[in-house]
């Protein structure tokens, strides 16, 4: 499932997802009392997101994690964040719906080929990802963020975005590696995540088919 480390450690710190308003200007802070994450993603076919629970098992026992590897049905790549909350806001879910219509884009091919940790604290986590970001990914992030900022809605982009799916979350470091096979599968959608904290499930509230 693993290949061999390279001869360069590359060490990449993914940030948090940036909230501002339409200035850019304001920041949203988030008390302990969150109990929910809406966020948008893509979700990769079963059989992929089963084979990198298995890459994920594969790393725990070569490295001695402590942690679980996430269940299949909660992988995903995340796009662009929404919010964090306390109650799922229907106001926000019904306007985040009818920007993400308005969204334009063909199908495409993502692949990752490698497995290493993002430092990003104690928590650290153990991510799929790529040598050479998707393009394609990046230009749905920034898609979905015009969209969002045309709705009036708080919004997230990153010009650094570096598209990955997590694993698991550990306080152990792990270089980059490359896989013996990558991790692959069609984008054909995207969909707005409601996530609850502590739950194994995510909840989909929204789908939005890449019809081109």
């Amino acid at each position: 499932m693993l290949g061999k480390a390279g001869n360069e450690v590359v060490r990449v710190h993914q940030p948090s997802f940036a909230f501002g308003d339409a200035a850019g200007l304001r920041s949203r802070k988030f008390d302990e009392s969150v109990r929910s994450n809406l966020f948008l993603a893509v979700v990769p076919e079963r059989d992929t997101a089963c084979q990198a629970v298995e890459i994920g098992r594969h790393a725990a026992v070569e490295y001695d994690l402590s942690r679980e590897v996430r269940p299949h049905r909660k992988m995903h790549v995340a796009l662009n964040a929404i919010g964090a909350y306390t109650q799922l806001p229907d106001d926000v879910v019904s306007t985040v719906s009818q920007a993400m219509s308005a969204v334009r884009a063909m199908p495409f091919e993502i692949s990752f080929d490698r497995i290493m940790s993002f430092q990003t604290g104690y928590a650290q986590p153990l991510v799929l990802t790529s040598a050479v970001r998707s393009e394609e990914m990046m230009d749905l992030h920034v898609q979905l963020a015009k969209e969002m900022w045309s709705a009036g809605l708080i919004f997230s982009y990153n010009p650094r975005f570096k598209p990955h799916m997590t694993l698991l979350h550990d306080g152990a470091t792990i270089a980059e590696r490359e896989l013996i096979e990558p991790v692959s599968w069609t984008v054909r959608e995207f969909v707005l995540v409601h996530s609850l904290v502590g739950c194994n499930d995510h909840e989909y509230l929204g789908r939005w088919p890449l019809l081109g």
